[in-house]
């Protein structure tokens, strides 16, 4: 493979990657997981024996290279082992949510040619036995954990984890997989992706692809990852960001991985693990960012005001606004106390927080930016493998999402759509030339995604090509702005904007679950006090982004009323067939905002 200024892996496959690092340091330990309140640590060497056992069982159960095999699991070490030996094999790993649903998983095997799906838990797994019964090439299913809620049938051989590592065992493994030649260009993996309007469509991404992000990580993160890492994984490893990101770039670099198999431990995991990288999505910062201002609002009105004055003066200096003497005093005294508190309740070890997956907002990013916690906005795609820009640590700019990762050009068309182009991008759709061609032309990236590139490098993203309304004036609004800003509002928890062809904006909004507890569902006061919180959004917008009137969803957005997709992303056609009659009454009557 092509070395970039002698970064990414010298190796031509993921595989081959994990391997020799699990060589070089057998009995280091590599991944943590947690068991009965005790963090259990397993080193390189075991993974590795795991990784060919079970290779060498999917080969005797007759899983040949190229075959798909779906993963329907949680974050877990038998996630990784699957992942690493399907692609030993010369397989292609097919990583699934745990948040589809039984259509979901159907279509998704079908359309992939699944031979076979490797799932988890009971619930998982009696909703994956229906879906690979009605899925023509899927012959066998292994479950991780004994379910009694099987039912068996003559065209699905089910087998569990315990008995394949058996017959793994009983195999030559290492022969098996040190016999297979396999190119750079060979798909490693399809990881679907929607865009919240249509099917979802795999993206195959190859060694290659992979390994040129990895290349582009190493590069970024340079002055960051000079020791012994530690990664603390929180996203699941079927979203291509925390696959390539939070997976094969801390084995490229020899890091320690822990397990977090339950969000709601988040804080205490981070005071367990002192991880020294975190990679997550803003909302999970958000979350973050609220249950560190509660924890000083419980200590009381002075601890508050503390975190309120570090947080006001660390922006003020990020902003380049001279402190008077008694503001860099004081600021002194902050770092002492808040500064130190907050850094040690995060482990204490903690170099940067890298946020991808959506867009970051701001004010998140200057909250933590200001306790000197680096938070590094970046910003790809599944297709690109999928990390595009980042912000570098040394320079942050949290309005932007950084510049180009080491290998990546970009150019934006005269409609300003960004394209991309290098090694990270994808073979194309799974059997999907028409979608294929639609998004790659000429060896670029088409994104859809509208944005700026500065004279600097930097990128700012300003909202999707297909999502972008227009009103009735024929001006163009991103939607995706107006939402952030919206949500933004700790009484707002979801959004969407709708005005295409009208005169203004208006609003499906869901408020906060904190809010809708407080007020027992009463609805009028849930309105007005909404209605203050998009007025306070309103000032943060232009006079034709500002919302002017709205309705309350009848419920949260999710994968299980089918608004949103299974990576987050909200389906609008969805929201707007299920809102449309009360969003057409509001242009009916003056707006209200």
């Amino acid at each position: 493979m092509p070395q970039i200024q002698g970064l990414g892996p010298k190796e031509n496959t993921l595989y081959e990657m994990f391997f020799n690092r699990a060589k070089q340091q057998p009995d280091s330990a590599f991944i943590w997981t947690k068991k009965e309140n005790e963090w259990k640590s397993h080193s390189w060497g075991h993974v590795a024996n795991q990784v060919k056992i079970i290779a060498s069982a999917l080969t005797q159960r007759g899983i040949t290279a190229g075959a798909r095999v779906a993963i329907l699991s949680e974050n877990r070490i038998e996630w990784i082992i699957t992942d690493l030996a399907i692609m030993s094999i010369g397989a292609i790993s097919v990583p699934l949510f745990t948040t589809y649903t039984q259509t979901d998983i159907t279509y998704l095997l079908s359309h992939s040619g699944a031979r076979a799906i490797i799932c988890s838990n009971s619930e998982l797994t009696a909703i994956a036995e229906t879906a690979a019964q009605d899925s023509p090439e899927c012959y066998l299913m292994v479950i991780m954990e004994q379910s009694k809620l099987l039912h068996h049938s003559h065209n699905l051989a089910i087998v569990n984890w315990e008995d394949l590592i058996k017959e793994g065992e009983k195999a030559s493994s290492n022969k098996i997989i040190s016999s297979l030649p396999m190119s750079v260009d060979d798909v490693c993996c399809i990881i679907y992706t929607s865009d919240g309007e249509e099917k979802p469509k795999g993206a195959m991404l190859t060694h290659r692809s992979i390994m040129a992000v990895l290349a582009g990580a190493e590069g970024l993160l340079a002055d960051l990852t000079s020791g012994k890492e530690v990664f603390l994984s929180m996203l699941p490893f079927s979203h291509a960001y925390e696959h390539s990101v939070g997976l094969f770039f801390p084995i490229h670099i020899r890091a320690e991985i822990y397990l977090l198999q339950k969000p709601e431990t988040l804080s205490s995991a981070i005071i367990e693990t002192k991880p020294t990288i975190m990679t997550a999505v803003p909302r999970l910062y958000e979350i973050l960012r609220d249950r560190i201002n509660a924890s000083y609002q419980h200590k009381g009105t002075i601890n508050l005001k503390m975190l309120d004055r570090a947080v006001y003066l660390g922006r003020k200096s990020l902003q380049k606004i001279p402190l008077t003497l008694l503001e860099r005093i004081e600021n002194s005294y902050l770092n002492l106390t808040v500064r130190r508190h907050i850094n040690a309740r995060l482990g204490g070890r903690l170099k940067a927080f890298v946020s991808g997956g959506a867009a970051l907002d701001p004010n998140i990013g200057y909250f933590f930016l200001a306790l000197d916690i680096p938070i590094l906005q970046g910003y790809g795609q599944t297709e690109a493998s999928p990390v595009i820009t980042a912000n570098p640590p040394k320079k942050i700019k949290i309005e932007t999402v950084g510049k180009l990762l080491i290998g990546v050009e970009a150019k934006l068309t005269k409609q300003g759509e960004i394209c991309v182009r290098g090694d990270l991008l994808m073979k194309g759709y799974w059997n999907d030339p028409i979608a294929t061609k639609k998004k790659l032309r000429d060896g670029w990236l088409m994104t859809g995604d509208i944005g700026v590139i500065h004279p600097d490098g930097y990128i700012s993203l300003t909202g999707r090509k297909k999502d972008i309304i227009i009103n009735s004036g024929g001006d163009n609004i991103s939607p995706v702005k107006i939402e952030t800003v919206l949500e933004a509002h700790p009484d707002i928890e979801q959004a969407m904007a709708f005005g295409n062809q009208r005169a203004y904006i208006t609003a499906v909004i869901t408020p906060s679950q904190t809010l809708i507890r407080k007020l027992h569902e009463d609805q009028n006061k849930l309105s007005r006090i909404v209605s203050e919180a998009v007025k306070t959004a309103n000032a943060r917008l232009s006079s034709l982004e500002k919302v002017r009137s709205f309705v309350l969803s009848d419920e949260p957005f999710s994968v299980r009323n089918d608004c949103m997709t299974a990576s987050g992303i909200i389906k609008r056609q969805q929201i707007n067939k299920l809102y449309q009659e009360r969003l057409e009454q509001l242009y009916q009557r003056k707006s209200s905002l």
